[in-house]
């Protein structure tokens, strides 16, 4: 499977890459059923300057930025997980230094750090304080120019091996909110009151070391107080948490990985049938690494990125146990035996959706910075500061014409069951209908990723609108990437002008012959959406021996029969027509291209574009049915308070909010690379979710949203078509499995 462009591309992933090749595979498995550390790769690691990764250069390390310290936490998890724990927990106390600390303890200890002369670590949790951090009890009692540190931490990753350790304790007990008395110091190992008490066993995540740490009357010198102001604390640890969840989010890519590529390997080994569960493991695969490399630029760039990387950590997370799940089923009785990596994947798992705080902590996390950061407005989860200024105010326009002018009237219309005549005729004013038309022809010639996320927003007001305008964007890209200059420069300005619209069939149902200097067509095609209204129909025809041939017909060829409609459930306004071509016979110049037999080639990037229109009318949709949900939660109230403050509807937004993003993301990342594989991804997956989220803001308006009072009941019956069109999703995932399965492996 090909890498999103987004990953990492510094020259040291690919030599950690080589190290997890060369040093780490032929070990992993010996040393992890040992439960025995690895001495050798943590040497290794530290010849390469892993410890340092974050650490600026200034104070010898390698002055990384998050994109490539995620990349290489993504390598090594490939590898096996165990070796990134080593580093998590380092790297963040050495952040926290490097962020909150003094100039004089950043130069005392992120040399130390950066070298992995200090092997740092984290003690945060304790007993009865896990995901609470403000439920700690450790104190640190002032004493002239030291502090007297008293308590128990858990799960200190490093707590056995590692020396140099970052700890939050209470200056200030009494202090409201508690974690206004909270402190963090740098407690280094040699005082006897530090001890060891165990080492934790586990499911998995072995071979690192996980120990319970007490501490009796520990002395730490009061230089040792991060920032040298009491009170911070709690703040440096949950700035350093941000980095740790996109290290966790890495790690669940890294490990998902693994798991997808033994379990190519053993598909391809065994032959026979491919199961459709490949393309699936694939796809979320694809968007958890998106989600974790867009949280992780986030914050290369400094933006505000709490919510982004709980989401990457949840959605990554999820992703790693689902897949490692589905290995061990496509492995069979084989994939449960320690002889194979399956297993362990298996158990590593399942520490991600625990670690950096529990996922059912993050879902509340995650929808209180929803509510806190959008509230309202709608576009929540869409910014999109990292696109060109064009772009980005091309895409804002689009949106406010939306809510100017689809918004007031798309329900009415879906109730009436009426074309948006009047909306359409301004969508062709603003030139939406010629965007990927070249600009010396009357169109926009704009890309595919901002056409892609212009139709995202016509699907936030109308579904209607955007199948309007990805049919039609179906017929424009075939002319003007495999038209002839004379079906370019005859058709495509009056596409452009809304004087002709087109729609694409992608099922070779019909039968082309030749007889002189014309084309004789005769069958039907399956019902195409605005087919009614189209003057211009793409068609792929059989010409014999398994050759295909596309030819654009006019409606207006005799021979050709348009209905009779047929009523859908969702988009109603757009009904359904088949075509019955009765020896029609098309001039020449009607063959696309003007060249026979090459019918396949041509439209395998049209199909690519109309599952990208389908994947971004999703998203659009998906995008919609959340907004309503998250108003309406801030709204309604049960028992006392705002729906939205009920934690069952907390974890439900969260859920939403992070599949439509990632779902984008990856629709996104399709209309920019533009391969096959990609766009049936992401369609098939944004159409799932688009499903998923309807669905799941019905049951948070409840009785309301089955009304059409609400436009959630539209949103609902709008999907379900995502999931057939262009073609099914169940073919979808069985002729991308099959197409992963052939694929040379990289």
């Amino acid at each position: 499977m090909s890498a999103p462009a987004t990953e990492a591309t510094h020259p040291l992933v690919a030599t950690v890459r080589r190290f997890v090749e060369e040093a780490v595979r032929p070990v992993a498995a010996e040393l992890e059923h040992a439960d025995r550390y690895p001495e050798a790769l943590v040497a290794g690691m530290r010849e390469l300057g892993l410890f340092g990764a974050l650490v600026p250069a200034a104070y010898g390390g390698l002055g990384l930025d998050v994109t490539t310290y995620a990349g290489l936490i993504e390598e090594l998890c490939r590898g096996w997980m165990s070796l990134a724990g080593v580093l998590n927990s380092h790297t963040m106390a050495a952040l926290i230094v490097l962020h909150h600390g003094t100039e004089e303890q950043r130069a005392r200890f992120l040399p130390r750090l950066a070298r992995g002369e200090a092997r740092g670590g984290l003690c945060l949790t304790e007993p009865h304080a896990g995901s609470d951090v403000q439920a700690i009890r450790t104190v640190a009692r002032r004493r002239g120019d030291e502090y007297v540190l008293n308590g128990t931490k858990m799960f200190v990753t490093n707590g056995r091996e590692g020396n140099t350790f970052a700890l939050l304790a209470l200056t200030d007990p009494a202090a409201e909110p508690r974690h206004r008395g909270m402190s963090c110091f740098i407690v280094e190992k040699g005082h006897p009151g530090l001890r060891v008490v165990k080492s934790i066993s586990k499911l998995g995540y072995k071979g690192v070391d996980t120990a319970e740490l007490l501490f009796e009357e520990v002395v730490v010198p009061a230089a040792n107080l991060v920032g040298g102001v009491e009170g911070r604390g709690f703040k440096h640890v949950m700035s350093g948490l941000e980095t740790g969840r996109i290290n966790i989010a890495a790690r669940a890519v890294g490990v998902a990985r693994a798991a997808w590529d033994d379990t190519l390997a053993h598909v391809r080994s065994t032959g026979g049938e491919v199961p459709g569960a490949l393309a699936e493991m694939a796809t979320k695969l694809a968007a958890a690494r998106l989600l974790t490399y867009w949280a992780a630029g986030m914050k290369d760039r400094g933006e505000r990125c709490d919510l982004e990387a709980g989401m990457a950590k949840l959605y990554a997370s999820e992703t790693a146990q689902e897949v490692a799940l589905t290995a061990i089923r496509l492995h069979g009785p084989a994939g449960t035996l320690s002889t194979l990596d399956v297993e362990r994947y298996y158990r590593d798992t399942p520490l991600m959706l625990i670690g950096e705080g529990t996922n059912e902590i993050q879902r509340l996390v995650i929808a209180r910075n929803l509510v806190e950061r959008y509230g309202e407005r709608l576009g929540a989860l869409t910014s999109r500061e990292d696109e060109t200024a064009e772009r980005r105010q091309m895409v804002l326009a689009v949106r406010q014409w939306v809510e100017k002018e689809v918004l007031p009237v798309a329900q009415e219309l879906d109730v009436a069951r009426a074309y948006p005549e009047r909306v359409l005729a301004t969508l062709t004013e603003l030139g939406l209908l010629g965007a990927l038309a070249p600009q010396e022809l009357g169109g926009l010639g704009l890309d595919a990723r901002t056409w892609a996320m212009i139709v995202e927003e016509l699907a936030r007001g109308s579904a209607t609108l955007s199948a309007i305008v990805t049919a039609h964007s179906a017929v424009v890209w075939a002319l003007a990437h495999s038209g002839t200059a004379e079906q370019r420069e005859r058709l495509l300005p009056p596409m452009t002008r809304g004087e002709i619209l087109g729609v694409a069939s992608f099922d070779a149902s019909v039968a082309a012959t030749r007889d002189g200097d014309v084309w004789v067509l005769d069958g039907a095609t399956a019902p195409l959406e605005n087919a009614a209204r189209a003057a211009a129909f793409l068609l792929p025809a059989h010409t014999g021996d398994g050759r295909v041939s596309c030819f654009v017909v006019g409606r207006e060829t005799a021979g050709l029969t348009v209905g009779p409609r047929v009523g859908t459930l969702g988009v109603r306004a757009l009904d359904r027509c088949p075509l019955r071509l009765d020896n029609a016979r098309v001039p020449a110049r009607a063959l696309l291209g003007g060249v026979p037999d090459h019918g396949w080639e041509q439209l395998e990037p049209v199909l690519a574009l109309a599952r990208l229109g389908v994947a971004a009318t999703a998203v659009g949709l998906a995008q919609a049915a959340f907004e309503a949900a998250l108003r309406y939660s801030q709204q309604r109230s049960a028992f006392g308070k705002p729906i939205g403050q009920h934690q069952a509807i907390q974890l439900k937004l969260a859920d939403m909010a992070t599949r439509v993003t990632a779902a984008r993301l990856l629709t996104y990342e399709a209309a920019t690379r533009h391969p096959g594989d990609l766009a049936a991804m992401a369609k098939v997956h944004a159409s799932e979710v688009a499903c998923e989220v309807t669905l799941e803001s019905m049951r948070i308006h409840g009785g309301y949203g089955y009304t059409t009072e609400f436009p959630v009941e539209r949103y609902y019956r709008d999907a379900a078509r995502l999931l057939l069109t262009p073609t099914d999703n169940e073919r979808e995932r069985r002729e991308l499995a099959g197409r992963l399965a052939r694929r040379t492996a990289d």
